[in-house]
């Protein structure tokens, strides 16, 4: 294929994409959105065929030649609206939206298989912090990113930009148990580490002891691992976690009284992938 596939975009087409801003048009319709050049240019690059409509504002691919390469190479239906008709489908598109179908969901034994890294969050209900786990999982290379029942929803717009095109790299599932993620974890042969503010063991010297400057008797953080972070607010109150092999906590050097998950989060999953890749 050598040109784009290019179609009208019909009032009611537009019309059904703006409402997909809403989640229970999202669980209706199973589709949801893509926003902004990067999310676009990798859902292009990486599962083009969960895309149903590219919706391209007038100009867009001239500034962004790469991402028309992609839709002329994959066949998507391609439809080339007004810059006001864009801003009316999306506020932060910056000139390319897409319509995709919700990808099926992966089961937990086929996430944990032979994976070395992974992460599970628990009630994580802002958008922005779990964007930003998937985008750092990605970054860490994970191979699985587990979201318990409570967290934000997997594909909602600000979750889907804040990933920046993440979300089409690092596999995921949501609305899991974490007893379940936790028993998982360990039929795999994963250790079990959760992120906790009062742990029993400080994560600089598991490091230490990874490297071998230090002997701790505690986790190895060089062997597989999954990591659980809590509640943005609550932590992990009223959570159980008896069954996590460890509780491990970040210092505070400084006068804040926490960490914002997805940064603790962050801290964990790249602490935990330099040591593995490292360490012989």
């Amino acid at each position: 294929m050598t040109s784009l596939r290019l179609k009208p975009a019909t009032r009611n087409q537009l019309q059904r994409a703006q409402k997909l801003h809403r989640r229970e048009q999202r669980t209706r319709h199973g589709q949801f959105l893509v926003e902004g050049p990067q999310a676009v240019r990798e859902v292009l690059a990486c599962e083009p065929g969960l895309i149903r409509d590219l919706y391209v504002s007038e100009g867009a691919f001239e500034r962004y030649p790469e991402i028309r390469e992609l839709a002329v190479s994959t066949g998507v239906w391609t439809h080339i609206v007004d810059d006001d008709a864009l801003r009316d489908l999306s506020g932060d598109g910056q000139g390319f939206v897409v319509v995709a179908e919700m990808p099926q969901q992966p089961t937990l034994e086929s996430l944990l298989a032979d994976t070395q890294l992974a992460i599970a969050a628990v009630g994580a209900s802002d958008p922005g912090n779990v964007g930003t786990i998937v985008r750092s999982a990605d970054a860490a290379g994970a191979g699985a990113v587990l979201l318990t029942k409570g967290c934000a929803e997997l594909t909602a717009p600000k979750v889907v930009r804040s990933t920046v095109g993440s979300l089409f790299h690092v596999p995921a599932a949501t609305n899991l148990d974490l007893a379940e993620i936790i028993a998982q974890a360990h039929a795999a042969g994963m250790q079990v580490l959760a992120a906790e503010g009062t742990g029993e063991w400080d994560l600089p010297a598991l490091v230490q002891a990874a490297y071998g400057a230090g002997v701790t008797g505690g986790p190895d953080i060089s062997r597989s691992t999954l990591w659980v972070v809590g509640n943005e607010a609550r932590g992990f109150d009223g959570v159980d976690l008896s069954e996590v092999d460890a509780k491990v906590a970040i210092p505070l050097y400084g006068q804040a009284e926490s960490l914002n998950v997805s940064v603790a989060a962050s801290i964990c999953l790249y602490t935990t992938a330099m040591a593995q890749r490292t360490v012989s």
